[in-house]
């Protein structure tokens, strides 16, 4: 069984404006679109992460916070971990609502969001939201009690878990992120704990890449990945989209 891992507290969210070019985001969503269409074509989401890694900009990026991740679990773990990214793609809208107001830790030590395309802004337009404070120290035994708490929470009635949320913000227990195209969001999701918003109006669509599972979920992490991606395929979803 894996020891205790420390953290520092000082956890935070990184924005890096304008890494991905218009016309890039345009490639990808026109692929989306292509999901949707009357003899749809699927949209891999690894394929869209490598239309990102042809411009330089995010490629280096990328590079980079792997590189400090790396770095990290190096003095953390004292064990290097594989490359090894995961990639999903969100598609956001009202029929996607019970995917929403799902709070979680990631299994992995490094998230990348890249927002696709935007819902109109209101009261609830999938935003991004971040609890704290961060957890500074995480075991197995800790984690995966986590991940069977926050199971229960996903399955309660959407109305209560949005009820609950929106409670969270007025109280100031998250915060909300808002994001722009073009932009790209550097997070460190098994420390931080955090949700999105519904869609109320219109789609919200995201591309996330997840990286370096430390392996403090004895196994049960890469087995709902493996579920996931499974009943994604029975399901012919073409977006390639599953609850992140």
């Amino acid at each position: 069984m894996a020891e205790r891992i420390r953290f520092n507290p000082d956890v935070a969210l990184a924005a890096f404006s304008g890494v991905i070019p218009m016309p890039t985001l345009a490639e990808i969503n026109a692929a989306i679109d292509r999901s949707f269409g009357e003899q749809p074509e699927r949209a891999e989401p690894f394929a869209m992460a490598e239309l990102l890694r042809r411009n330089e900009a995010f490629r280096k990026l990328e590079q980079t916070v792997c590189a400090e991740t790396r770095a990290l679990a190096a003095t953390l773990l004292k064990k290097s971990l594989r490359w090894e990214a995961f990639h999903v793609i969100r598609c956001a809208s009202t029929s996607t609502r019970n995917e929403s107001h799902c709070r979680h830790y990631d299994s992995h030590l490094l998230t990348l969001l890249i927002p696709l395309k935007l819902a109109p802004d209101g009261v609830c337009n999938g935003d991004l939201l971040v609890y704290h404070p961060p957890r500074v120290a995480v075991s197995t035994v800790s984690n995966v009690f986590c991940k069977l708490r926050h199971g229960i929470q996903r399955n309660l009635p959407f109305p209560f878990r949005k009820w609950l949320t929106l409670r969270d913000l007025r109280r100031g227990r998250c915060n909300r992120v808002p994001v722009e195209p073009g932009s790209v969001y550097v997070f460190n999701g098994f420390v931080l704990q955090h949700a999105n918003l519904d869609v109320e109006v219109g789609e919200r669509r995201s591309l996330l890449i997840h990286y370096y599972d430390p392996g403090y979920s004895a196994g049960l992490s890469a087995t709902v990945r493996r579920v996931r991606m499974l009943w994604d395929r029975l399901r012919k979803n073409m977006t390639g989209m599953y609850p992140g």
